[in-house]
This record gives structure tokens, C-alpha cells and sequence, in this order.
């Protein structure tokens, strides 16, 4: 049974009432699905509204997605394609090579931390996804979380063989790492947005969480400034 759709379907139509391209209608698609996904859930959201809220037939979503696993799989392709989802890889790679903690953990963190002020659709989605044990939140975790993983966990491993880290098991060290990161996010775009208990940057806040994490491994850890500067309100 479908819910009243009251989104504007002047929103989802090109500008002057023509027809879009198969590719340009296929974005649509997708990008409605995300925000109807975004916020009401899977479960709450059919794909008659999809279609409605995106100007098509329901008979034109199936037409450029079979099914709805293959729709889930293309919001995360679409995600890593459109450079939303970065490679931590790549991202520092110098920074492993010269072995350079403080670079690895604070350019991760506030590469993070942007993107999810950036796109805050797709973190309600996520946790939606988490909450309603769907099938996609295994699906980012198995593309996503896992890399994150195992890439940090050797890069750690590494750094404790040279005698740098302390001896502890990397994974609850990468978890510890990404926990301040996703409360800090959830604060910021969920349960805080107007910043009332704390307004720092992120590039503050990264450089803060990584201070925390390194002074906690490092074997050389010694004291460090935590001060957190506020930053300026420009608004």
C-alpha cells in the first residue's frame, strides 16, 4: 500500500517538460530512491513512490532495475564512481609509504568527517539500512567498512612490528579510531546540527581525535596540547 507522495513532480522532470535520456533518467531514479530511502526508511518506501516522486512509471524503475537488490547495488556504485566514497588507499598513500601516523589517521578522519557533512542523506540512509537489517547496510559494510579494516589493521600491524605502536589488537584500535568519527558525525548531522554542545572545524576535530588515538598507541607518546580551538561563526 503507498503512502501520499507530496513531492513536487516539477522536481523530478527536466526543465521545459521534454523527455530525459535513458542515463539522466536512471540518476533520477537513483536519487530519489536515496531520499525517499534517507527518510523513510526501506521498509517504508515502495517503489510506486519511487517512481511517482521521480516522474516515471513504476514500470520504468524495473525497466533500468530489475529488482531492488540491483537498485541497492547502484546507489553504492553511484556513490564510489561519483568520488563521494573515497579510497583510503590511494588517499595516503605517500603518507604509508613515509610512515607518517599523524597524516594516515588525520587526513582519513577529516575526509570522513567531510563527507558526511556533505552528504547527509546518505548517513540517515546508511543507519536506516543498519537499523532495519537490510540487505545494504551488509553491502557498504562488505565495500566499505571492511577496507577500512583491514587497510588501517596491516598499517598498525606494521607500525607495532617496527616498534613504534603499542601491542594491541588493531582492529578495536581501528574501531576505537572510527567510533569518534561516526558519534562525532552523528552529533553534528543528526542529534546536533545547529552545533549548540560543540562547533569546531573538521580539520580541528580531526587533528584532536588523531592527537587522542596516536597518544594512546604510540610507545614515544608523550604530553601533547588537546586544546580545542572554536571556531569562528560566520552566520
Amino acid at each position: 500500500m503507498s503512502k501520499q507522495i507530496t513531492d513536487s513532480h516539477a522536481e523530478a522532470l527536466p526543465v521545459g517538460g521534454g523527455r530525459m535520456a535513458g542515463e539522466e533518467r536512471r540518476l533520477q531514479i537513483l536519487r530519489v530512491a536515496v531520499r525517499l530511502f534517507s527518510q523513510r526508511g526501506f521498509r517504508g518506501t515502495t517503489t510506486k513512490e519511487i517512481a511517482q516522486a521521480a516522474g516515471v512509471s513504476e514500470a520504468m524503475v524495473f525497466r533500468h532495475f530489475a529488482t531492488k537488490e540491483e537498485l541497492y547495488t547502484a546507489i553504492l556504485d553511484h556513490k564510489a564512481c561519483a568520488m563521494e566514497i573515497a579510497d583510503p588507499c590511494k588517499l595516503v598513500e605517500d603518507a604509508v609509504l613515509s610512515k607518517d601516523d599523524r597524516a594516515v589517521f588525520e587526513t582519513l578522519a577529516v575526509t570522513a568527517l567531510e563527507h558526511h557533512d556533505q552528504d547527509r542523506e546518505f548517513l540517515r540512509l546508511l543507519l536506516h539500512s543498519a537499523l532495519e537489517g537490510h540487505e545494504l547496510a551488509q553491502m557498504f559494510w562488505d565495500r566499505n567498512v571492511l577496507e577500512i579494516y583491514e587497510f588501517l589493521g596491516a598499517y598498525i600491524a606494521e607500525r607495532q612490528r617496527d616498534g613504534v605502536f603499542r601491542a594491541v589488537e588493531p582492529k578495536i584500535v581501528v574501531r576505537a579510531f572510527i567510533g569518534m568519527l561516526i558519534h562525532h558525525s552523528l552529533n553534528n548531522n543528526l542529534w546536533d546540527p545547529a552545533r549548540r554542545l560543540l562547533d569546531v572545524t573538521n580539520e580541528e576535530a580531526a587533528r584532536v581525535f588523531t592527537e587522542i588515538l596516536l597518544r594512546g598507541i604510540r610507545t614515544d607518546a608523550g604530553p601533547q596540547s588537546l586544546i580545542v580551538k572554536k571556531k569562528k561563526r560566520t552566520r
